[in-house]
């Protein structure tokens, strides 16, 4: 048995790694929208994006169960084997999901299941959301005030998640036209708008994460 101080190091851990390398993303997208760079340089570029992103989208994934170890450990929340073992299915069923998208991106299979992924994120972030706001308003399911914040939180970063998937997708059309047609003034401003716009709410995502850090650390209420 995983004592509760041992889920506690691998929560750190996944957040960790999850704000880390998501600054890694941003950087890499910042020189991304750089016309300076060759087109070949600016590939690269974006490959390395890609692989880079799929490490804060698989910590995303599996600080779902191990938080729910975390909770069941700490005694905030009686939480059943049954739901334990379904945020589990949940948590490496998604990081497997995350894996194949990733190996499939640009393809037919992984067009399908990128729609497939904003659903599945618009579902779990109404839900945490919808749990974490009722807890707050009148106690239903009975949870702390800062536990019930961060899981209305948690459920926020599914919605920015799918904002930022559909704020960086006019990226991709002027991105392979000027590797096929050339750089022109017109498609290195989309991409430069589209970019920084992404970036914007790439922003609220650590906003968010560093505000659920500190209600899981200090608290407050």
């Amino acid at each position: 048995m995983i004592s509760t101080s041992i889920w506690a190091y691998f929560h750190i851990l996944l957040f960790v790694f999850w704000l880390g390398t998501d600054v890694g993303v941003f950087t890499t997208a910042v020189f991304l929208k750089d016309p300076k760079q060759s087109y070949e340089t600016r590939l690269t570029l974006m490959r390395l994006l890609s692989k880079i992103d799929i490490l804060p989208r698989l910590c995303f994934a599996l600080i779902l169960p191990v938080g729910a170890q975390l909770t069941r450990g700490l005694e905030i929340y009686p939480i059943t084997d049954a739901m334990l073992a379904a945020t589990w299915v949940i948590g490496l069923g998604w990081s497997l999901f995350i894996y194949v998208l990733m190996r499939n991106e640009g393809k037919p299979l992984g067009n399908t299941l990128s729609r497939i992924q904003i659903v599945f994120e618009a579902v779990m972030g109404l839900l945490f959301i919808g749990i974490g706001g009722r807890a707050l308003a009148d106690g239903t399911p009975d949870l702390p005030g800062w536990y019930a914040a961060k899981i209305l939180l948690y459920g926020c970063i599914f919605l920015i998640a799918i904002l930022m998937h559909v704020l960086f997708k006019p990226f991709e059309q002027p991105f392979m036209e000027i590797g096929t047609q050339g750089s022109t003034p017109e498609r290195e401003a989309i991409i430069t708008r589209t970019i920084n716009r992404a970036l914007v709410a790439v922003l609220g995502l650590y906003a968010t994460i560093a505000i659920i850090a500190f209600l899981g650390t200090v608290k407050p209420f």
